[in-house]
């Protein structure tokens, strides 16, 4: 799934640096005390907005960034943080700027459980709302709420059949990289026999991931 996302964040920004789309914004939740915006339905719809405010670094914001900050300039900033529909209104204005949005949202299953249901209805509400082209891309372990929510819209699962020659693939090149540079079995009178087990260990117990 890491590396789907990847392609997909590297395809657009490929088309963005051709001058063909806008660059793409884009989130990775994260479940972490350390961190707890990573997981907050309002931080990340609010950092969407952030990275849709401007074309590009260095750009002017676009009006309606401005008309909400001097609205809310006039109240003193009393109300706080953007409301969750107060930023899903604002990309929905923001998007009419671009010929094309892209929105890309990584491991969706680390958002607050509790909580993901409105950021669910958010991009829901996004997709239909929006007069111009808006393309979304989720990724997420197969938690039931989510999969019902998105079971009426396109997706690819992956299941651990499906991928574990590239598992295995990707375990075996680390494994023997790490060897090779002297990281791992430096000390090893039977590295052949210990990298094996290495692979195998690791490739049952990645559990498709």
């Amino acid at each position: 799934m890491y590396q789907i996302r990847s392609i997909v964040i590297e395809d657009t920004m490929q088309a963005f640096r051709a001058g063909q789309s806008p660059p793409p914004a884009f989130f990775y939740c994260s479940r972490n005390n350390a961190e707890p915006t990573r997981s907050s339905p309002e931080a990340i719809i609010a950092s969407i907005v952030r990275q849709l405010s401007s074309p590009q670094p260095g750009f002017a914001l676009l009006p309606p960034i401005v008309t909400t900050y001097r609205r809310r300039e006039a109240e003193g900033f009393a109300s706080g943080p953007l409301r969750m529909d107060e930023s899903t209104a604002l990309i929905i204005q923001l998007v009419e700027y671009y010929p094309l949005t892209t929105i890309v949202i990584d491991a969706l299953d680390e958002c607050d459980p509790d909580k993901r249901a409105d950021l669910l209805e958010a991009l829901e509400e996004i997709l239909q709302q929006s007069s111009r082209l808006v393309k979304i891309f989720v990724s997420s372990r197969d938690d039931q709420d989510i999969v019902c929510h998105l079971q009426d819209y396109p997706n690819l699962e992956l299941a651990s059949d499906r991928n574990m020659d590239d598992i295995s693939s990707f375990v075996r090149a680390e494994t023997q990289g790490l060897i090779r540079r002297k990281k791992l079995l430096r000390f090893s009178t039977n590295k052949e026999g210990l990298k094996d087990d290495i692979i195998d260990q690791v490739t049952k117990g990645a559990g498709g991931m």
